[in-house]
């Protein structure tokens, strides 16, 4: 390491300039380096590459090239020799200005890093928060079997007029002042009469109509219309009814639970539905729960943020989407024109959410550290050794991703994350309760070696069926 003198000047937002200098003698040293690097590639006629005499060397290198070599050489060296110095731990890139560099002189520069911001936390021990308990009902139960009827209804054909809820086979044509409009006409159309799902008066113009007959029905087109040129129009929907079928429930009988698959009896049904309603309610008032003690505990903190940390996770939020669009085989670039969008937008829309979520961490962070909460290499383990067993597509290679030093570290700080959470919760309800499940998101295992971007897991409890 170079020895170096630094002085040191705190700057708004979580900032330090660094102003360093090293003597002239390190300088000097790493100008010979330079040369000594440089100068084999040398060609000078009558001379063995690298033995002719150093000025003739030297001039055909020319100063600049040497002298940057040698800054190069030097610069890292002393910039991490004026962080030990200082004893910071940067969160970003330096900016980095150098204002001398020369023959028997010494080097100065300057470094501009953001560092972890100070935090004021107010005391979080009193912190208290009542754990919601949903119980569920029969009434909740009952209209979880109605939606499970719905999903296995039949659809009938009737001969009767269309009523509300029935699913039509049509032929279309939209018409402005009387005229056909080309291309806004359709044959054999599906289409549900769903007043909230079809365009304001059409549900309504449709009912009583019987098959064969043509109607036509006065609308105007909302503001949202697809194409921009008829929204907000007055246009009429010539629309010929080929079919009607109706939806039909299955019966509400024992039935019913051998055809869903939940038990052989009614009874059976209702109690498997009651059971995952309750345990989705117990894991959403949990989450209720926690997001009060996090939202009590960011009320306690004092911080100016860093633009770097809020940059940070604003582009890690950016990739996860960006995973996600490639899991469905959809490219960012297409996405953005499909939304009509732009990268910009995105980050700016991702920015409110990532401000809160580094602010949680930090006031997380200095919870844990002021009550000494630590994650073992066996918790770690563990962790990783899930994660991976989750996920077939990297198990070929899961000795070097549970040896891999980024994602050990990203699995140490979410574990640390989810055991200062279950530390404030116990202090802000006493009574006992499952804490939900840590997060592991084991799909980003694959990019865990250059960046932890991550994704919630899914809270541990009773598989779909």
């Amino acid at each position: 390491m170079a020895a170096v003198k630094v002085d040191t000047e705190r700057k708004p937002g979580s900032q330090v300039v660094l102003s360093v200098e090293v003597d002239a003698d390190q300088v000097s040293k790493s100008i010979d380096q330079a040369y000594s690097r440089l100068a084999p590639r040398v060609r000078i006629a009558g001379f063995r590459p690298g033995k002719a005499p150093r000025p003739m060397i030297e001039r055909e290198i020319g100063w600049p090239a040497l002298r940057q070599e040698a800054l190069d050489l030097l610069l890292a060296t002393a910039y991490n020799s004026a962080l030990d110095e200082a004893g910071l731990d940067p969160i970003d890139v330096p900016r980095v200005e150098v204002q001398q560099f020369d023959r028997g002189q010494a080097m100065k520069f300057t470094a501009t890093v953001s560092v972890k911001p100070e935090i004021t936390l107010k005391e979080y021990k009193d912190i208290r928060v009542p754990r919601p308990r949903t119980e569920i009902g029969d009434v909740d139960v009952d209209e979880a079997i109605e939606r499970l009827r719905g999903r296995f209804a039949e659809l009938h054909a009737v001969e009767r007029p269309v009523q509300a809820g029935d699913f039509l086979t049509v032929d279309t044509h939209i018409l402005k002042s009387g005229a056909v409009l080309i291309g806004e006409s359709q044959t054999d159309a599906q289409l549900e009469v769903d007043k909230e799902r079809l365009i304001p008066g059409l549900a309504e113009g449709l009912t009583g109509q019987t098959i064969g007959d043509s109607r036509d029905i006065r609308l105007t087109l909302p503001a949202d219309y697809p194409k921009k040129d008829l929204a907000g129009s007055d246009v009429v929907f010539r629309v010929t009814v080929k079919s009607v079928k109706e939806r039909r429930l299955p019966a509400l009988d024992d039935e019913l639970a051998r055809q869903v698959g939940r038990g052989q009896t009614l009874a059976e049904l209702r109690q498997e539905v009651h059971d995952e309603l309750q345990e989705a309610a117990h894991q959403a008032d949990e989450q209720r729960f926690e997001n009060d003690v996090l939202k009590a505990l960011d009320e306690r903190m004092e911080a100016e943020i860093p633009e770097a940390l809020i940059d940070r996770e604003v582009n890690r939020r950016v990739r996860e989407l960006e995973l996600r669009l490639q899991e469905q085989g959809v490219k960012m670039e297409r996405y953005l024109e499909y939304t009509n969008s732009s990268l910009d937008v995105i980050k700016a829309e991702q920015r409110p959410q990532a401000v809160q979520k580094v602010r949680l961490e930090l006031a997380l962070e200095t919870v844990a550290e002021r009550e000494g909460l630590t994650v073992s290499d066996g918790e770690i383990e563990e962790a990783v050794t899930s994660a991976l067993a989750e996920d077939e597509q990297i198990s070929r290679r899961t000795r070097d991703l549970r040896t891999a030093d980024p994602v050990r570290a990203y699995f140490r700080h979410q574990l640390l994350m989810r055991k200062t959470i279950d530390y404030l919760s116990a202090m802000a309800a006493p009574e006992s309760s499952d804490t939900m499940e840590p997060p592991a998101e084991a799909k980003e295992l694959e990019h865990a070696g250059q960046s932890a971007s991550e994704r919630e897991r899914k809270t541990r409890g009773k598989k779909e069926r």
